[in-house]
């Protein structure tokens, strides 16, 4: 079955509804300084370009000056945007052909505007909708992008993408369809990272809802299961978008008051923001997929997170400018994996923060209680708590001496003193090394002689090769590449990494 295409109508409401400020980027103050500005604009980002003009505007005011000018000053003073010196050879003879063809003046016949040097169809398209109020729809990079995505159009160049958008929209909402669709795509649909779960577009979209293969990247984005979109997506405005550029030092003013401690029953957090990966599938198994407000890049399972569930940076630095615009009402951080300033920051602007604490294997069932007691799901909490109890029980006895490699270049690994130190030990064999997670040169490995070594697929990406490598140093040991999740992931796949750990005794 084809993927739909969105209405055209109902598209355009959405988009008027959350970019009523979409209008022209490049600051111009006649068709002179529009064509001047488009023209520079060329793979540089209009903000640069704005950056470059006022003082270009002050040394050449008009098309009689840039006719004049020296090839060396024009590149000198355009240089930040890129290719300057070609760009600088058009616009001396931008200046010149104004002179000589029209007066000084930039035309506003399609025909004479696209003869001028470096203007082309998608400047003389900018030029005459901007300057002279003529409908027109160029088409750059990013509405390429967004139109194909959105199913409203299979070109493979702008010139057919522009085609197939003028079909499909009335004349009179060229213009401001064009500022839309740039804004969209700026703002909430990245060509890398496209922003789905902030989308307002998003059931609109055959892409972001899985139907076809994305265009731009080749890949097919695995849309959230119906009912489980995080909450607060559709009420997304394009006021809450823009802020989302501010730094954490331009958010101003007091902070926001903190808010009541969650707890079970009335007060339970309904807007949840993970900072550690395993927590995040955590809640998802427990079906709080839906409270989900945020999430750090390496949130990455189930894979349907990862383009409906907004993303904060990383575990040790994540936006805190982000995550307020996000409102959570808790944030769950872990204490090794989430630094200790995450929390007075999170404190200073007055958003509610657990942290877990995770060294030991039944920390874990101990954190899920807690969780489960601050999260309303008490009894899937103590249900998944006490079948871990349960699978710990028993003696167990001494096992091969076994060491967790979590680096290299150089060698780190996980000490006994670590979650992952206990694991082994929980699993039936001896944690070996220094505690926490010490580097190890080559004569320190020697040293401790270990019988199993385990090199997980994360946060190192261990390969066959490194594998081979320890093999040959040591011939007796087994020495395996394992899911570094299972291993790893705490809460959410303890069982999994029991399973794993207790497969080498």
């Amino acid at each position: 079955m084809s993927p739909f295409k969105p209405q055209p109508g109902e598209l355009q409401t959405r988009l008027r509804a959350a970019y009523p400020d979409a209008r022209c980027a490049l600051d111009h103050r006649d068709p002179f300084q529009l064509v001047v500005a488009t023209i520079l604009s060329a793979q540089c980002t209009d903000a640069r370009v704005n950056l470059t003009t006022p003082a270009l505007f002050a040394r050449f005011p008009d098309a009689a000056a840039l006719a004049e000018a020296r090839q060396d000053e024009v590149e000198a003073l355009v240089k930040s945007t890129g290719f300057f010196r070609n760009k600088a050879r058009h616009l001396i003879g931008l200046g010149q052909a104004l002179m000589a063809r029209h007066g000084g003046q930039v035309p506003s016949d399609p025909a004479e505007l696209g003869a001028l040097p470096g203007v082309g169809q998608k400047t003389a398209n900018v030029v005459l909708a901007n300057a002279f109020g003529v409908p027109a729809l160029a088409v750059d990079t990013h509405i390429f992008r967004v139109a194909r995505r959105l199913g409203l159009s299979k070109g493979t160049t702008p010139e057919k993408v522009e085609a197939d958008l003028c079909r499909a929209f009335p004349r009179e909402d060229w213009i401001e369809l064009h500022h839309q669709l740039i804004f969209h795509g700026r703002r909430t649909c990245d060509a890398r990272r496209p922003d789905c779960a902030a989308c307002p577009l998003l059931d609109l979209c055959p892409t972001g809802l899985g139907q076809m293969v994305d265009p731009h990247s080749g890949v097919r984005f695995t849309p959230a299961p119906e009912g489980l979109r995080p909450s607060g997506v559709k009420e997304r405005s394009a006021s809450e978008t823009a802020l989302q550029s501010q730094s954490l030092a331009s958010l101003g003013g007091r902070p926001r008051p903190p808010s009541p401690a969650p707890s079970h029953g009335q007060g339970t957090p309904q807007r949840i923001l993970s900072l550690v990966p395993s927590v995040t599938e955590l809640l998802v198994q427990w079906g709080l997929a839906a409270r989900l407000a945020g999430r750090t890049r390496y949130c990455i399972e189930p894979r349907w997170i990862r383009n409906t569930v907004p993303s904060v940076g990383g575990t040790k630095d994540p936006d805190l400018g982000r995550i307020r615009d996000l409102a959570p009402d808790l944030v769950i951080l872990e204490r090794d994996e989430n630094p200790k300033e995450v929390a007075e920051d999170l404190t200073a602007l007055g958003i509610p923060w657990l942290a877990l604490e995770i060294r030991t294997v039944k920390d874990c069932a101990a954190a899920l209680r807690d969780l489960g007691h601050r999260l309303g799901v008490p009894e899937a909490a103590e249900a998944r708590a006490a079948a871990l109890e349960a699978a710990l029980k028993g003696r167990r006895r001494k096992g091969p001496r076994a060491l967790v490699l979590i680096w290299k270049d150089p060698w780190m690994s996980a000490g006994p003193d670590t979650y992952l130190g206990d694991l082994l030990r929980q699993g039936g064999l001896t944690p070996i090394g220094p505690d926490r997670y010490p580097v190890l040169s080559d004569d320190d490995l020697e040293a401790l002689g270990p019988q199993v070594i385990l090199l997980p697929t994360e946060p190192y990406r261990f390969n066959g090769r490194h594998q081979a490598e320890l093999q040959k140093r040591f011939p007796e040991a087994i020495v395996r590449r394992v899911d570094g999740q299972a291993l790893t992931w705490y809460l959410s796949r303890t069982e999994a990494g029991l399973d794993l750990v207790r497969s080498f005794r």
